[in-house]
C-alpha cells in the first residue's frame, strides 16, 4: 500500500491534478508507515483495525475533494472490503461495508442537491495511472484472500486426512491386539453375532474354542517379558494357520485366545480342528536363541447346543477349558452340564469360606503315628475339617485348593497352627508326655513371607516347646522357590522345629531337596502301601524309599495303612512309624483321648 500510495501521489505531481489529493497521499504514508511500526512491534490486530480504517479514510477523502462518486477511487472500497475479510472479523467488516454504503449515500445527496459541484475532470493519462493503481491493489486483494482460502482448503483437507489416519488408527487399537494383530474381544463377539446368524438360517452350529497356554507364566518369569511376547506372536501366527479360511482367531489378554469355528456340520470337525491346534503349538520354537516348547488347553462351547448368546458360551467353554487343564493340560474338552454344577458348587463354597473363617466353623481332627514296632502313640497329624451351619462335615478336599486360589487358606492356616499347637500342649498336660503334633503347610503360607512371624506366635501363645512341632510340606513346593524356601525352613529348623516331607514320590522325587533340606521324617505316600503287597514294582519302590532315608538318616512314616499284612510287610522292611484307618481314622477331640486310654 505504501508503494501504490507513493506511486499515486508521484502520479498526480506530474500531471498536477490536485495539491490536496497529494497532501492526502503524504498523510496516507504516514499513517501506514506508523501502523507498520505497530505491527512490526507485535501490535498485529491494532495495526490491522487501524490500517482498514486509514484506507477508508484515504478513499473518502480522494471522493471528496475530487470527483465524487465519479472519481476512479471509489472502486477502492472494493479492495478494502477484501483487506476486511482477511484482517478483520464479522464485526469490524459488517461495520466498514455499512459505513463505505452511509459514505454512498451521503456524496449522492451532497452531488443530487448541489451542495457541491462535482464535474468530471477531463481525460487524462493520470486517470489511467489511477486507475490501474487501483486495480492493482484491488487485484493484488483478491488474489491474497483467493491464496488464503487455497491454504485454508488444503490445511483442512490435510487436517481430514489425518482426522481420518487416526479414527483407522483409533479403530484399529479398539478392536485389535497391538501385540499379536489378532481381533480382540470387541470384533469377537460381532464375527460371533454373524456366525450365529448364519448357522440360524442354514442349520449348522458355531463353535466357540477358549484356549489358554500351559505354563506361560514360567516363560514370563524365567526368560523375561520380551520373549514371552514374541511367544504370542508366534501362537497367534500358528493359530491362525491351524483353522479353516473364515474361521476367527481372537486375543483375550495375556495367553488367552478365542476361536470362533462357523457352519460346523458335526462334533468331529471341532476335535480334528482341536488336534490341529494342539499339533501346531506343540512344535519346538526357537526365540531369542532360546528353544522353548509350550502346549496348550482347550474349552469348547457349541452353539445352539450350550446356548446362543456370546458370554454364555465364553464361560462354558472356559469351563471346560480349565477342566482340560486340570485333567493333565495339552488337550481339550467340551463342555457339559456337569461341569457347570461343579462351578456352582465352587462358587458356593467360595462364597461360604467368608462366613466359616468369620464363625470359627473349622475345627480338628487328629489322626495317630503309630510306632510299628511298639504301637505307642506318641504323636498325631492334625486334619482340617468343615462343619457347616447345617451340620454337614466338608472334607479338606473339597475346599483347601479353593481356599489356596482365593487366598483364604492365609487365615485358615494360621488358625490351624495356633489351634494345634494350643491342643498339643493340652493333650501334654492331660498325662502325654512328649506328646508332638504335625501340621500340615500350602505353598501359599510360605509365599506370604509372614510364616515364621506365625509359627512363632502359634509357640508363644500355647506354651508348646518347639521341638513339639511337626511341619509336613510337599514336593511341588520344594520346586517352585527352592532358595527362600530353603532359607525360611532352616531359620525354623534352628529354633528346633522338626520337619518332614510328605507324600513322598508322587511329586518330582527330586534326590537334590532331599540333600539340601535337612528333613527329619520321610512319609511314604498311601498309593504305593495301597498295591506294595499285589504289585511288586510298588513293594519295591517302597523297600528302596526305607532304605534310601534310612541312609539319609530320615524317620519313614508310612501313610494309608489298611491291614495287618502291610503292617508286618512295612516293620519287615524297616518302615518305623505308620498311620491309616487300620489303626484308626481321623478323630476329633474326645475320641482322641478315648483312643489314648
Amino acid at each position: 500500500m505504501l508503494v501504490t500510495i507513493g506511486i499515486a501521489f508521484v502520479n498526480n505531481l506530474i500531471h498536477q491534478q490536485s495539491d490536496i489529493t497529494s497532501k492526502i497521499f503524504v498523510l496516507a504514508m504516514l499513517d501506514l508507515l506508523a501502523i507498520y511500526w505497530l505491527v512490526e512491534r507485535g501490535q498485529s490486530l491494532l495495526g490491522s483495525i487501524l490500517f482498514l480504517w486509514s484506507l477508508y479514510l484515504l478513499v473518502t477523502l480522494l471522493l471528496i475533494t475530487n470527483d465524487g462518486l465519479r472519481d476512479p477511487a471509489a472502486i477502492g472500497y472494493t479492495g478494502i472490503l477484501i483487506f476486511a475479510a482477511m484482517l478483520g472479523d464479522k464485526k469490524h467488516f459488517i461495520i466498514l461495508a455499512v459505513t463505505m454504503a452511509l459514505s454512498f449515500i451521503a456524496l449522492g445527496i451532497v452531488n443530487d442537491f448541489g451542495w457541491v459541484d462535482y464535474s468530471a475532470t477531463p481525460f487524462g493519462w493520470g486517470i489511467v495511472i489511477d486507475l490501474l493503481i487501483i486495480y492493482i491493489v484491488v487485484s493484488y486483494s483478491a488474489w491474497t484472500l483467493a491464496n488464503d482460502l487455497r491454504f485454508a482448503l488444503s490445511s483442512l483437507e490435510i487436517e481430514n486426512l489425518r482426522v481420518k489416519e487416526s479414527r483407522r488408527e483409533y479403530q484399529k487399537i479398539a478392536h485389535f491386539d497391538q501385540l499379536t494383530g489378532l481381533p480382540n474381544r470387541i470384533i469377537a463377539v460381532d464375527r460371533f453375532n454373524q456366525a450365529i446368524f448364519h448357522c440360524q438360517r442354514n442349520g449348522s452350529k458355531v463353535a466357540l474354542l477358549f484356549l489358554d497356554l500351559d505354563n506361560f507364566k514360567t516363560v514370563n518369569d524365567s526368560l523375561g517379558h520380551s520373549v514371552g511376547d514374541h511367544l504370542l506372536q508366534a501362537i497367534a501366527s500358528r493359530l491362525e494357520k491351524s483353522v479353516r479360511e473364515g474361521d476367527t482367531v481372537c486375543r483375550l489378554g495375556g495367553d488367552e485366545f478365542l476361536i470362533i469355528l462357523d457352519s460346523i456340520t458335526n462334533e468331529q470337525d471341532i476335535s480334528c480342528i482341536a488336534i490341529q491346534i494342539l499339533t501346531a503349538i506343540s512344535e519346538p520354537l526357537i526365540i531369542d536363541s532360546n528353544q522353548l516348547t509350550t502346549s496348550c488347553s482347550i474349552g469348547v462351547a457349541i452353539a445352539p447346543k450350550n446356548g446362543d448368546g456370546f458370554d454364555e458360551l465364553r464361560k462354558k467353554a472356559d469351563m471346560a477349558m480349565y477342566k482340560a487343564k486340570n485333567a493333565g493340560k495339552n488337550g481339550f474338552l467340551f463342555y457339559d452340564d456337569d461341569m457347570n454344577k461343579d462351578m456352582l458348587a465352587h462358587i458356593d463354597i467360595l462364597n461360604s469360606l467368608r462366613d466359616a473363617i468369620d464363625n470359627r466353623e473349622f475345627l480338628l481332627y487328629y489322626q495317630p503315628k503309630i510306632d510299628l514296632k511298639t504301637g505307642k502313640i506318641s504323636s498325631a497329624e492334625a486334619l482340617i475339617r468343615w462343619r457347616t451351619p447345617d451340620k454337614r462335615l466338608i472334607m479338606p478336599n473339597d475346599f483347601i485348593a479353593i481356599a489356596e486360589s482365593t487366598g483364604f487358606i492365609i487365615e485358615i492356616g494360621e488358625w490351624v497352627l495356633y489351634e494345634a499347637c494350643r491342643q498339643c500342649k493340652e493333650f501334654q498336660n492331660q498325662g502325654l508326655d512328649e506328646f508332638s503334633i504335625a501340621v500340615n503347610l500350602s505353598s501359599v503360607q510360605f509365599r506370604r513371607g509372614n510364616l515364621e512371624q506365625i509359627i512363632v506366635g502359634a509357640l508363644s501363645s500355647s506354651g508348646l516347646d518347639a521341638k513339639y512341632l511337626e511341619l509336613e510340606v510337599t514336593e511341588s513346593l520344594l520346586v517352585e522357590d527352592v532358595e527362600d524356601v530353603c532359607q525360611q525352613i532352616q531359620r525354623l529348623q534352628l529354633m528346633g522345629i522338626r520337619f518332614s516331607i510328605d507324600d513322598f514320590g508322587t511329586g518330582y522325587s527330586s534326590m537334590s531337596y532331599l540333600k539340601e533340606f535337612n528333613f527329619d521324617y520321610l512319609k511314604i505316600d498311601r498309593v504305593f502301601i495301597k498295591n506294595s503287597l499285589d504289585n511288586p514294582n510298588d513293594m519295591a519302590l517302597c523297600e528302596a524309599i526305607i532304605v534310601m532315608a534310612h541312609k539319609l538318616n530320615l524317620i519313614v512314616v508310612a501313610e494309608g495303612i489298611e491291614t495287618q499284612l502291610q503292617k508286618d510287610f512295612l516293620v519287615a522292611a524297616g518302615c518305623q512309624y505308620g498311620q491309616g484307618n487300620y489303626f484308626s481314622k481321623p478323630l476329633p477331640v474326645k475320641k482322641f483321648y478315648q483312643l489314648i486310654e
